[in-house]
């Protein structure tokens, strides 16, 4: 029963729809109806006595069965009290003044007031529901001054959109994690509807869970309800945002993730953190960390490279053939190539995506222009003479990803330097002293395995989709039985 009742309170926001249709229906037939006395509007139709009572005992029946609804509803939900109660107490009144009207439809003096009152009443709890489900200014948040000012509808100044804190300044709950709950979680589970009794509108509500428990549990990103919930299946009913709502995109996915099982303060600066290279990425990108450059002029870049190239003898190509990004090959030139050389190529550092530097006398000094190659995607370090501290300044290429350090003296300590390049995911360490332990450990660091479940996720169910809608055509050819003759025995048995 209890199933019942909670699944005919979720028919509320449907049917409570009719009978407004219907009284609106209601008021426009009637003022046609006026109209139809007065000349030049003859033609309007006019409702008879009998329509009028069918349309009034359907618009009034329907209005009563929206209140038992909507009374089904609220008793399974969980709504701001105040707000509740003024949504409730009007349909109340507006349901009545339909009856009303259906017992005064024969009385001229009393049914056209009655019938306006209704109208208005229908009207302010429908807009009294639509607070509870889109908030309280949801009708006037984007009203134009004029015609506020005729409705005699005060509007909140202007707010200035406050200048987002830098990010050594960000908190991460106020300004990284706060933003996304009040885009895709507030609407069902804040200060006007809680669904479940969770608010996520504040951190001192948040932390009072709801009547499930919890959100948050430290230490255990999957143990905490709202990662729990956030990772379901969209068709799974508990997912959230539930189907029909925005859902989190991928990036707003990583950070909450993380963040339910960080166990951060709510006042924690985003700069003291130690963030995960995909968290760190995001957060970056959201807080306005992570700066728009122009790429370098094309022409101009070319024109240095070729300059370049025949200066140093290295070979200098381009990674397209529209862009003016720049393939450097130093390989070839052996060990007459080192940090002077490399430091020559600094003018050329915003174009370089791909090094080779493989071969070359490269040492941790010249490691400090390599780290100045921002756009560096692609890096040849094998059989130089880098160390573990060459590979300091490799650590702020954020694009990098791909690097090789074959034979070089790179040990287990060397890659720690790598924990922050959230784009890596080809390293060669053969013949270093690096162990698969630490290996292990840096791909644990840079790459976010909840991410990539996900993605297999979404793979699978396109594998799936994809086999659903393939066509397969069989004109017999499985059916058909190959039989195989044995062979004569060429000196047959006599009889």
């Amino acid at each position: 029963m209890a199933n019942l009742s909670a699944f005919l309170g979720r028919l509320h926001p449907l049917w409570v729809h009719l009978p407004i249709g219907i009284m609106v229906l209601l008021g426009v037939l009637e003022a046609a109806g006026f109209l139809s006395r007065l000349k030049g509007f003859r033609r309007l139709p006019s409702l008879t006595p009998a329509h009028r009572t069918l349309i009034l005992a359907l618009g009034s029946g329907a209005a009563v069965v929206a209140v038992v609804l909507g009374l089904l509803l609220s008793s399974g939900g969980d709504y701001e009290v105040h707000a509740l109660s003024h949504h409730r107490n009007l349909g109340y009144v507006a349901a009545g003044a339909a009856l009303l009207a259906f017992c005064v439809r024969k009385r001229p003096a009393l049914y056209a007031p009655v019938l306006v009152s209704s109208l208005l009443l229908l009207a302010a709890a429908g807009h009294a529901g639509g607070s509870i489900t889109h908030g309280s200014d949801f009708l006037t948040a984007r009203m134009p001054p004029a015609l506020a000012r005729l409705l005699g509808v005060t509007l909140p100044p202007p707010q200035q959109k406050p200048s987002a804190p830098s990010f050594s300044q960000a908190q991460l709950f106020s300004d990284g994690i706060q933003p996304i709950l009040r885009d895709r979680c507030v609407s069902c589970h804040g200060s006007e509807k809680s669904n479940g009794g969770l608010r996520l509108d504040s951190w001192a509500e948040l932390v009072k869970g709801g009547k499930h428990g919890g959100v948050l549990k430290p230490g255990d990103p999957q143990g905490g309800l709202l990662a729990r919930r956030i990772d379901l299946p969209l068709e799974e009913k508990e997912h959230m945002p539930p189907r029909g709502k925005p859902q989190l995109t991928d990036e707003e996915l990583t950070v909450l993730e993380w963040w339910a099982g960080s166990g951060q303060a709510p006042d924690a600066r985003v700069a003291s953190i130690d963030l995960p290279p995909a968290v760190d990425e995001v957060l970056k990108r959201r807080l306005g960390e992570t700066a728009t450059v122009a790429p370098p002029d094309r022409a101009a870049t070319l024109a240095e490279a070729a300059r370049v190239s025949a200066r140093l003898g290295v070979l200098i190509r381009s990674v397209s053939a529209d862009g003016p990004w720049l393939d450097v090959t130093a390989s070839h030139a052996g060990r007459g190539f080192g940090d002077a050389e490399l430091a020559a190529l600094a003018g050329l550092a915003p174009a370089i995506q791909w090094l080779d530097l493989g071969g070359t006398s490269v040492t941790d000094e010249g490691m400090k222009i390599v780290g100045s190659m921002a756009n560096l995607e692609r890096l040849h370090l094998d059989g130089t003479k880098v160390t573990d501290e060459g590979l300091a300044p490799v650590g702020g290429l954020k694009h990098l990803q791909y690097l090789n350090l074959r034979g070089t003296a790179v040990t287990d300590q060397g890659l720690s330097h790598l924990r922050g390049l959230p784009r890596l995911r080809s390293l060669y360490v053969w013949q270093t002293a690096v162990t698969r332990a630490a290996v292990e450990a840096l791909a644990k660091e840079v790459v976010d395995p909840r991410r990539t479940a996900r993605w297999e996720a979404e793979r699978a169910e396109l594998e799936r989709e994809i086999e659903a809608d393939q066509f397969k055509g069989n004109l017999g050819e499985s059916l058909r039985i190959e039989t195989v003759q044995p062979e004569k025995s060429p000196n047959p048995t006599p009889k």
